[in-house]
């Protein structure tokens, strides 16, 4: 039941002033003490809260159109409803604006109100109610009314009129059938709490009409209290904002719209340019800025008239103002796509963009005018344009390669200056190693004074040697960003202030073993650093260069090695051949002409030509022999000696030796070898073995005549000293048998001359094969040999020595030696008459030397070569089984003296 407000009547009670103070969205600021009475709130229960909370549902909009009101030329009045503690308080509000100095403006809201003496009489509750009803159903809006269980208990005409729904269709669930599905969390959901907690509400949802459509509402509600305060429900008014929220709805959507499209502008890489038709710009996104290198000042306000900077064409040409595009396109309205222009950046960088015009009509075009704005597009296509240029150079460059009379120079020479024009600002050069890899030497440096790189020209590289030297040091990059303050510039610190260096970036040329080949730099008159986009373009130069550098090197290898083929094949006494298996052609050396008369060159067929030439009785076996070999895989050289036929008809006898040559699967695919003329050698080589085997049949000879000698000296000496000694010793003994009286003293002469012929025997020994060779060595024999003549006290002897001679003869050397130093010894005590003798034994490189002097009478060398003994002959033969060398310097009167010269055995 809804209870009939108070009514004052005039006289009624005291009046008392109400105030209140709101800010411009409602907030209270003050409150006079009669509104705490009325709403039965506390002062902090009011301040800071909205006025529209302490308000029916129904006055908020009244409450917002004060708020919204900007004209305050004048008081206003307004009626309020205020919550009253019982029941809603209507107050006739005066409102007043306010601006009180720096604070933000203010709202004061004023009324009279009477304090009721005496009551006014109350119409009956079913009076009011039937009051109500009649109220609410010639009401335009549509009004509900729910019951303290939430049970909606009243409809009034205008809901039925807009719904067709009765209080009996929404009895359980039938609220959710009627709103829409996406708005039920709204519109039941959140009004359930606001009814829990007897609060106000004010909802927007989507509700089912008569005809089924959905339409948009606003929904106002309010609890509902008996004058003994008890709750008796809701009671909600409900509005239709239909044609309101699909205005905002679609007002949202193009504001989103307008977002999502300017987002995405200012998001796209491509820069975007608005000017108008007088050619000022309007509008750009930032991509435009960044891509034409724009400072804080913008773009925005500028003339495309008045351009910031200058455009050049792809061939270089300036590009007028008026002549630009977005001015043609404002002039003709015509559209233009792609146009490609360049620009030099702040940096003075070159930067190369790609120019789209499209002009816009606000109205229908009209013949003869231009359009309303133009919109211009642009693509930063550096990058593309550098990389295509870049591959263009690349491309020339290793076509240059290609050709062996375009020297390394002129190579480096035009790749460097196409590096400069693609980068304006850099200067580049390139520097090699010397063979020592110690010190540097310019190779190319085109832009660069040709006095700078005189002066680090042999330069030696070093871990502090400026940017290039360091870098072939270390064989690692080396980016000096500031060379005026980088240490490893100290020690060219003057030659940087002198050409105004201000940085160097330096990146080494490595070869396949990681050695280094060169360097490839670039300087720039400032302090520089490298982005990544530099860092790959060195790099990339690098690769290319490497390729050239080695392939030049490679060339020149294979043009060295073929002038020194050509020159072997002038100057050896061989004929080179080359065979093409695939093609069965021959090459013939100089070779051939020279020894067997045909002329050289390239033979087609050549394989059967030289088949023909084989003698017959030769041929098969050596074809039988060579393609033995080719059907080997593992076979890699091929010699045979055969009869070559030479062009006047003869046959030389020939060693043919050939080297297999293999492609990249292990196939053979080539033959490379020698012919060489062996007739004259093999002859040579029969006459040396007659000569040699006559050589040795007179060495056998000597050696038979020095044992036979030998033997006729051990007979001699058996018979004319061991046999008369043993004779006597015979005849002591026969004696002593017979003759008591001597036969102590004959046995014991008997014993004596038997220990005589036993030292004989000792003696003879020795001097065949003395026990200090094998034992002593070479040099302690003759020492003994020595000492045994000078115990004859016949000569003077003296015998030295020098080298490690022992050790490096072997046992028939030193014997060889030793019998040569017995028998030289011998023929001076036989035949010298000399007082003195000198034996010498020294090392001399690669031959132990023997020298014996003495002091005699000497001979005539031709009497004795003519007439030569047993004894000269015997040393001759001696050391000519050695390869030795023996010299005799002498003459009648003046001494002899011996030389031989024996080859050590290890070498």
């Amino acid at each position: 039941m809804l209870k009939q407000p108070k009514q004052f009547r005039p006289g009624a009670g005291r009046p008392q002033t109400l105030y209140l103070q709101t800010d411009l969205r409602g907030i209270i600021l003050a409150v006079s003490p009669p509104l705490l009475l009325i709403t039965g709130k506390s002062k902090e229960e009011l301040i800071n809260k909205p006025f529209a909370g302490f308000l029916l549902p129904g006055e908020t909009l009244s409450l917002q159109a004060i708020l919204e009101t900007s004209d305050f030329q004048y008081q206003l009045t307004i009626p309020l409803t205020v919550k009253g503690i019982r029941t809603p308080t209507t107050i006739d509000f005066s409102v007043t604006r306010k601006e009180p100095g720096n604070q933000p403006p203010i709202l004061e809201w004023r009324a009279d109100f009477f304090d009721e003496e005496r009551q006014a009489p109350l119409v009956s509750d079913n009076d009011a109610e039937m009051l109500f009803r009649q109220f609410a159903d010639a009401a335009p809006g549509m009004m509900w009314i729910s019951d303290e269980q939430d049970n909606t208990v009243y409809f009034n005409k205008s809901w039925l009129q807009f719904t067709g729904i009765t209080v009996e269709d929404v009895a359980g669930d039938g609220w959710t059938r009627l709103i829409h599905p996406d708005d039920i969390p709204i519109a039941i959901s959140s009004y359930r709490k606001y009814f829990r907690d007897r609060q106000p509400a004010t909802l927007e949802y989507r509700i089912k009409t008569i005809d089924g459509q959905y339409r948009w509402v606003i929904d106002q509600s309010a609890p509902r209290f008996h004058t003994d305060g008890r709750f008796l429900g809701f009671v909600g008014s409900v509005i239709n904002i239909h044609d309101r929220k699909l205005a905002e709805l679609t007002e949202e959507s193009l504001r989103i719209s307008e977002e999502r499209y300017r987002s995405m502008v200012y998001a796209l890489g491509e820069g975007i340019i608005v000017c108008d038709k007088t050619g000022i710009i309007t509008a750009c996104n930032d991509s435009a800025m960044q891509i034409l290198d724009v400072g804080s000042a913008g773009l925005a306000g500028r003339s495309i008239y008045d351009p910031y900077t200058k455009f050049m064409t792809e061939d270089g040409k300036l590009v007028e103002p008026n002549d630009s595009p977005a001015a043609r396109t404002l002039q003709s309205g015509e559209t233009y796509k792609e146009v490609i222009l360049s620009f030099a950046k702040r940096d003075s960088m070159l930067s190369w963009i790609s120019m789209n015009t499209q002009p816009i009509y606000y109205s229908t075009p009209i013949p003869g005018t231009g359009p309303d704005a133009v919109v211009v597009t642009i693509v930063d296509i550096t990058d593309r344009n550098n990389h295509e240029q870049l591959l263009a150079l690349e491309k020339k460059v290793l076509e240059m390669n290609a050709l062996p009379a375009i020297s390394l120079k002129v190579i480096t020479d035009y790749f460097l200056e196409g590096l400069e024009k693609l980068f304006p600002g850099m200067l580049c050069s390139i520097l090699v190693l010397d063979p020592q890899k110690k010190t540097v030497h310019p190779l190319s440096a085109p832009s660069l004074p040709v006095e700078y790189s005189n002066a680090i020209n042999g330069r030696t590289i070093g871990p502090e040697a400026g940017s290039c030297g360091t870098a072939m040091y270390r064989k690692e990059k080396v980016i000096s960003t500031d060379v005026a303050n980088d240490p490893l510039w100290d020690k060219y610190r003057d030659l940087a202030n002198q050409f105004k260096i201000g940085a160097c970036w330096s990146f080494p040329i490595l070869d396949a073993h990681g050695e280094v080949l060169a360097t490839i730099a670039t300087y720039y008159n400032a302090p520089k650093t490298p982005g990544p986009k530099d860092l790959g373009i060195l790099d990339r130069a690098c690769d290319l260069l490497r390729i050239i550098i080695e392939n030049k090197d490679a060339e020149r290898k294979i043009r060295r090695n073929h002038e020194r083929y050509l020159l072997v094949t002038k100057a050896t006494n061989d004929a080179i051949w080359d065979w093409d298996m695939s093609t069965r052609d021959v090459y013939w050396g100089e070779g051939y002409f020279t020894l067997f008369g045909y002329k050289p060159g390239h033979i087609t067929e050549g394989l059967d030509i030289w088949e023909q030439c084989i003698h017959p009785e030769d041929r098969e076996h050596v074809k039988n022999h060579l393609y033995k070999y080719l059907n080997n895989n593992n076979a890699r050289l091929w010699e045979a000696e055969y009869r070559f036929k030479k062009s006047n008809g003869e046959y030389a006898l020939v060693q043919d030796r050939g080297f297999f040559i293999f492609d990249h699967e292990g196939k053979m695919n080539r033959m490379v070898g020698s012919v060489q003329d062996i007739t004259e050698k093999r002859e040579m080589e029969k006459r040396l073995l007659e000569t040699e085997l006559n050589k040795q049949k007179l060495v056998a000879q000597a050696v038979v005549n020095a044992q036979e000698k030998e033997r006729a000296e051990i007979g001699k000496d058996l018979h004319d000293n061991v046999n008369q000694i043993l004779t006597t010793a015979k005849l002591y003994l026969e004696l002593a048998l017979v003759d008591e009286a001597e036969k102590d003293r004959l046995i014991q002469r008997c014993a004596s001359g038997i220990m005589d012929a036993i030292n004989e025997v000792r003696t003879i020994s020795k001097s065949l094969v003395p026990a200090s060779i094998g034992d002593l060595g070479l040099v302690e024999s003759v020492q003994d040999l020595a000492e045994s003549i000078r115990a004859t006290k016949k000569l003077q002897v003296r015998f030295t020595h020098r080298g490690h001679i022992d050790e490096l003869l072997d046992d028939k050397r030193k014997l060889t030696l030793f019998r040569i130093a017995q028998e030289q010894v011998n023929n001076v005590l036989k035949h010298s008459g000399a007082a003195n003798l000198q034996i010498e034994l020294n090392q001399d490189d690669s031959r132990i030397c023997l020298s014996i002097s003495d002091d005699g009478t000497g001979f005539d060398p031709a009497t004795v070569r003519a007439h030569r003994g047993n004894g000269i002959s015997n040393i001759i033969s001696r050391a000519d089984l050695f390869n030795g060398v023996v010299n005799i310097d002498t003459a009648p009167g003046k001494g002899c003296r011996l030389n031989v010269q024996v080859p050590i055995a290890n070498f």
